[in-house]
């Protein structure tokens, strides 16, 4: 669309300036993230950037679809579950990650990626409940957005469905594996081994049982066989 006065150019000058200043944020914030390299567990906020990035790229590419190619804006919204999972990824497993390295690499003086895609080792109650909590909210909120998908109109391709299926495998697989690898050290902290992980499989009563006894037990203060205690 073409605009006919002074007044339209500025206007669309203007939606074009707001609707691309997010994107170009997050570039400036990736260039500055790559160039300190003294960042502990730079990589999660680097990861952070770039889903936020794409996420934010689709997003704002819809309304701008919507102004000047309003023929194609079925298309852009065949894509926006997809931006909504990438965002949703990035702030609640991403972020907390980043954060809680921070923390993790001070006070306990090891990585996020090795308490959160490890087996070997134990973790505390508390980091128990965060990754819990954290997996929770964005596996309520995947569920929102999927039960959503029927209130708005759009031109699905093959493409667009693929990348959301392989979005939402992706993002529900690290969801799985950092849930699974956190609970098999939970048991360690309790000197039991990982596989009563599999008592999870037990309807209703095995996995709320095994959701209160790791939630609140207190783990062992000393080494055992599975290595050093962290701080409860």
């Amino acid at each position: 669309m073409f605009c006919n006065t002074e007044l339209d150019c500025l206007h669309d000058s203007i939606n074009i300036a707001y609707y691309l200043s997010e994107p170009l944020f997050y570039i400036c914030f990736l260039a500055i993230s790559l160039s300190l390299k003294n960042i502990p567990g730079r990589y999660w906020l680097v990861s952070f950037l770039v889903c936020c990035l794409v996420s934010s790229a689709f997003y704002n590419m819809y309304p701008l679809a919507g102004s000047f190619l309003p023929f194609s804006i079925e298309y852009y919204q065949a894509y926006l579950l997809t931006a909504r999972l990438i965002y949703n990824f990035s702030v609640f497993i991403l972020l907390p990650a980043f954060l809680f390295n921070l923390w993790s690499s001070k006070v306990l003086n090891t990585s996020a990626a090795s308490i959160l895609l490890s087996w070997r080792g134990r973790v505390t109650r508390s980091i128990y409940w965060f990754v819990a909590v954290s997996n929770a909210v964005l596996f309520i909120s995947i569920i929102h957005g999927l039960s959503n998908m029927g209130d708005y109109p759009m031109e699905e391709t093959w493409f667009s469905t693929g990348l959301m299926y392989l979005t939402l495998f992706v993002v529900l697989g690290c969801l799985i594996w950092i849930n699974l690898m956190v609970t098999i050290k939970r048991w360690h902290d309790l000197n039991i081994s990982g596989w009563m992980t599999l008592c999870f499989l037990i309807p209703f009563i095995g996995s709320i049982s095994c959701i209160i006894y790791l939630g609140f037990a207190k783990g062992k203060q000393k080494a055992n066989r599975f290595g050093e205690a962290l701080t409860q």
